[in-house]
């Protein structure tokens, strides 16, 4: 493969920057062909592009001078986040971002360290811009109208004027930003949002600030109702699934069903469970207006009480959703299982379906709770003529379960919360439980993504796999260290997931559960989508995909077509390789897509949590700890929402910060605060713009309120908090000096603490500079007693 021949050539010089001509002279390839070999490299972070046109290894980044990615801070300071992960992240000062923004892909060089000893660096150059748009509220000084991002990480930003016309202060702009040549950025508007407050606005700036995609264009909507019907003859085509007792399971307002199961007993004593998938790529052909609107968009994004979908409704909901007594075309992965749960052989088919019934989870779980309980079933909710077969299927996948857990895949058991928002905007965050009915879909739809996988894999099919690589040797190193201190041991080398399992299977039940399970959970890598089947760490699968969503996720999508395209023998060998120069790009594509939409979902709950607090301010929940920091406590509520107690709302103790051991332990009483403690809290206030919910203890005393009093020139008063950042200064003259120095009258304005050395704070306007006071010295010395 040609990025192998690239790869391989790079690696024999690992410490040397190529230019393209070098590549290509060196491997005497074509120059397109390997331009785009090492776009594809650099996609998946194999290799480095420093500058336009010039290559390099990540080894060869060295800690003089690397690139990474900025990450700022609100107060203005940044850290630079290496590409190599065997380089530290570098610290950024204020005035040294070289006009580098947030996210931006940068080049920095350190410095030598400072008084402190601390290593900083510079931003030398911006290699790529993260940002080409921005979303915040306008505001006008002296003649000019600003921008104020919503993001407090950004800079205040500069508008034209096109586009401001009749705009009050306060309105919601998404602005695009320009970086020129020369000069600072400026923004241009592109939509206007909103404005000041409110639910409608912020969720209109928070799609325009992830780049969601609310609305269809003309196009991909007539096609979408062109194509929106059975063919006769696609049915006549296909394997017929209608006379099998298939149905669906999903939740209660779902209107989009993708898949639908099925089980029969065959005569050997095995089961053949049937797993039928929605067959979008008939109505989505690649390259047509639909097909560039779901590239796009990646992902369909499940907003609170607003819902962006991937595909028009007349797909979505309509011709492609397996709706009950309605024949729907599939794509259907028929396993042979044994009573053990072993897979004994599958096969694949295009089908044709026609759903028995419509369950929701509640009756599902209702049905598995009577069944375990031994009361009457609920017949209303589940047709008698399925009992059987869902009998025979929670207690098959319960079976496939405890294998999948047995081979080493992680099971953390964390609750998962619903949020839902009525039509007056007022939040509900409803927990999930319905365990048993939804493991059963889970495990069913494990099942299938594996298979696809394996079957592809093994016969060398490019396709878009879901890889979930091992943790980092440094993470790991640091997850045993903390383990061992909370008295678990981990074998040390490589990572295994069967090991973790292990230890959360030990933790179960014990206090320090949420402990163990969170710092297993931070030690491990982000899943995401790639071209090269690289396994699942936390699925320990050797092989794993996404199969089973093509309504809602692209990947899926580009799955269906790649093993349609296998069952139908039309695999050649130009289309394969034409799949894996595509498939690199798209992978990064649909993944940062899927972070967007994810984030997207996170801010906009966060924000619905903020305005029930408000409703809520002064009331007292008995919460459990979520998350222990070196500024204060995470709690989250009974529903779901997370709220923080910050360290000085914690009176009872002064307390140290243990970050091996995420807990936070008294100096005097030595009590510590650890992730999966119970605190009864009272809502102290929520700041719905910047997302935060200040929470603390419910037996807080209130601060006590000393009378002040004024501070005399002889009488230093005690330093505020921040003193240590400040300059320092003596306040009054020293008691041997005033034999000499002419009284005058002293006017506070400053107050600085340390010696008289340090007696000139930088930048101190209103202190004299050592000229005048030796004037004044000399003058006093000479002056009449």
């Amino acid at each position: 493969m040609l990025e192998q021949r690239i790869y391989e050539f790079l690696k024999k010089q690992p410490k040397k920057r190529f230019s393209l001509r070098e590549v290509v002279r060196g491997l005497r390839l074509d120059k397109d062909e390997a331009k785009e070999a090492l776009a594809m490299l650099v996609a998946e972070g194999k290799v480095l592009e420093p500058r336009r046109k010039l290559y390099e290894l990540p080894e060869a980044q060295t800690e003089k001078g690397f690139v990474g990615h900025l990450q700022a801070h609100p107060a203005g300071f940044a850290f630079v986040v290496p590409t190599n992960p065997a380089l530290p992240d570098l610290y950024i000062p204020k005035g040294h971002l070289g006009g580098s923004w947030h996210g931006d892909r940068v080049r920095a060089e350190t410095r030598p360290p400072g008084k402190d000893g601390r290593p900083w660096g510079v931003v030398v150059e911006v290699l790529e811009r993260a940002l080409h748009q921005v979303v915040g509220r306008l505001y006008f000084k002296k003649g000019y109208a600003w921008l104020k991002p919503d993001d407090p990480r950004l800079p205040a930003l500069k508008l034209k004027p096109e586009g401001l016309e009749g705009l009050e202060a306060g309105a919601r702009l998404l602005a695009r930003v320009v970086f020129p040549p020369k000069g600072e950025p400026y923004g241009e508007v592109q939509a206007y949002l909103g404005q000041g407050e409110g639910p409608e606005v912020e969720t209109e700036a928070i799609i325009a600030k992830y780049g969601l995609q609310s609305s269809f264009s003309p196009e991909a909507l007539a096609e979408a109702e062109r194509v929106a019907h059975l063919d006769p003859a696609e049915v006549a085509r296909r394997e017929d699934f209608r006379s099998l007792r298939v149905f669906t399971i999903d939740g209660a307002d779902a209107k989009d069903f993708d898949d639908a199961i099925h089980i029969e007993v065959l005569p050997n004593g095995n089961y053949r469970v049937g797993i039928h998938i929605a067959d979008v790529s008939h109505y989505v052909r690649e390259g047509s207006p639909l097909d560039q609107e779901a590239y796009a968009r990646a992902t369909s994004v499940y907003l609170p009480g607003r819902v962006l979908p991937m595909l028009p409704e007349a797909l979505s909901n309509g011709i492609c959703s397996l709706k009950p007594g309605e024949d729907r075309l599939v794509l259907s992965v028929l396993v042979e299982l044994s009573p053990e749960g072993k897979v004994r052989g599958y096969r694949f088919a295009e089908g044709v379906i026609r759903s028995v019934a419509r369950l929701t989870y509640e009756a599902v779980e209702a049905f598995a709770e009577a069944k375990e309980k031994g009361t009457p079933l609920p017949e209303e909710a589940i047709p008698p003529l399925l009992h059987p077969d869902l009998s025979l299927l929670l207690e098959l996948t319960q079976t496939l379960k405890a294998r999948r857990l047995e081979q080493g895949a992680l099971d953390f058991n964390f609750s998962e919360v619903r949020v839902e928002v009525d039509p007056e905007g007022n939040l509900h965050l409803i927990p999930l439980r319905e365990p048993r009915a939804r493991s059963l879909i889970e495990e069913l739809m494990l099942l299938a993504n594996r298979i696809v996988a394996k079957h592809l894999a093994e016969r060398n099919i490019p396709a878009l796999f879901r890889v979930h690589e091992d943790p980092s040797q440094e993470a790991y190193t640091k997850l045993v260290n903390a383990l061992e201190k909370l008295g678990y041991r981990l074998p040390g080398g490589e990572p295994s997931p069967k090991a973790l399992q292990a230890v959360l299977k030990q933790a179960e039940g014990r206090p320090e559960a949420p402990v163990v399970s969170t710092l297993l959970l931070r030690s491990l890598r982000l899943a995401r989508y790639a071209a090269e089947n690289l396994g699942h760490f936390g699925l320990a699968a050797e092989h794993y995909l996404h199969f089973t969503s093509p309504i809602r996720r692209y990947p899926d999508l580009v799955v269906h077509r790649v093993l349609r395209t296998l069952l139908r023998r039309r695999a050649t060998k130009a289309r394969k390789e034409a799949w894996a120069q595509r498939f690199p790009l798209m992978a990064q594509h649909v993944s940062e897509r899927e972070r967007a939409a994810e984030s997207a979902e996170r801010e906009l709950s966060r924000y619905y949590q903020c305005l029930w607090a408000l409703r809520h301010r002064g009331e007292v929940y008995t919460g459990t700890v979520s998350g222990v920091t070196n500024f204060g406590v995470f709690v989250t509520l009974p529903n779901g929402v997370e709220g923080l107690v910050r360290l000085a709302a914690l009176r009872d103790d002064l307390y140290h910060y243990h970050e091996e051991l995420l807990a936070l332990e008294g100096l005097k009483t030595k009590r510590r605060i650890r992730i999966g403690d119970e605190m009864e809290v009272k809502i102290e206030g929520a700041n719905p713009s910047a997302r935060q919910i200040d929470l603390e203890p419910a037996e807080a005393k209130p601060k006590d309120k000393k009378p002040k009093r004024k501070v005399g020139a002889s009488e230093p008063k005690s330093p505020p908090p921040h003193a240590r950042a400040r300059p320092k200064r003596v306040v009054g003259p020293p008691e041997e000096r005033r034999g000499f120095v002419k009284p005058v009258k002293v006017r506070l304005q400053k107050v600085y603490f340390g010696a008289w050395g340090e007696n000139n704070p930088v930048g101190d306007a209103k202190t004299p500079s050592g000229k005048k006071r030796r004037k004044r010295r000399k003058k006093a010395q000479v002056a009449p007693a």
